[in-house]
């Protein structure tokens, strides 16, 4: 009988990748897409608050919820949606790596949309399906969308033991990553476009998306 086969580095490769990726769409977003966050919900759900409460207050500091709203319910949409297309067995059948060809198509989409509102909920729809990824491929303390849970992940187990603190060397890399990422999406949002950073997103969300495919079938050979 074939030994199994571990696959936490080759899922910790993953999460770096697309914790980048991330940090990319989310850096151009916010500077080619009025300041929005398509990756990051926290920082949407301060913006909306704000934005409501200057409508409330008759209060003018520039800020719309419009963009705030969409990018929340595209990510909304996105997780459910992944959510419940892997637990019903929809798309487990082909393996979790489909999800990744979803995120590339709706990240494709989000270049090529012809209105700011549209690009943000595209772009939000395919981090929700990335996060559900990060979620169905198992790795604790990790999204690859939303960081300030890794951040006290990282912090718990800074005082753990051998193993925690090999989460931690992750956690800590995984915002690293996600700092880069997020300084490059900008700058190539800032010198070409956003839908630059959508497309080069879409073609590395492509590889890891083979590459998935590759390690499930392997894995399936030796079961």
């Amino acid at each position: 009988m074939p030994a199994p086969t571990d696959r936490t580095g080759a899922h910790a490769w993953t999460a770096l990748v697309l914790t980048a990726l991330a940090g990319a769409v989310d850096g151009a977003g916010f500077l080619g897409l009025g300041q929005q966050f398509v990756a990051n919900q926290t920082g949407n759900a301060v913006l909306l608050a704000v934005a409501l409460s200057g409508e409330l207050t008759g209060r003018s500091d520039g800020l719309s919820a419009v963009g705030p709203l969409y990018s929340l319910a595209g990510f909304a949409v996105g997780a459910v949606a992944a959510s419940l297309a892997t637990r019903r067995h929809v798309l487990t059948s082909f393996g979790v790596p489909v999800l990744l060809v979803a995120e590339v198509a709706l990240l494709a989409l989000a270049g090529l949309a012809g209105s700011t509102e549209l690009a943000i909920g595209l772009a939000a729809f395919a981090m929700g399906v990335q996060s559900i990824h990060a979620a169905r491929i198992g790795l604790s303390g990790v999204t690859t969308t939303v960081l300030t849970g890794t951040l006290i992940a990282l912090s718990v187990n800074l005082s753990g033991d051998r193993d925690d603190l090999r989460s931690a060397r992750l956690q800590a890399g995984v915002w690293a990553v996600y700092l880069v990422g997020a300084g490059l999406g900008s700058v190539l949002a800032h010198q070409v476009s956003f839908s630059a950073v959508c497309w080069s997103a879409a073609g590395v969300a492509a590889l890891m998306a083979a590459a998935g495919f590759v390690e499930d079938r392997y894995v399936r050979s030796r079961a």
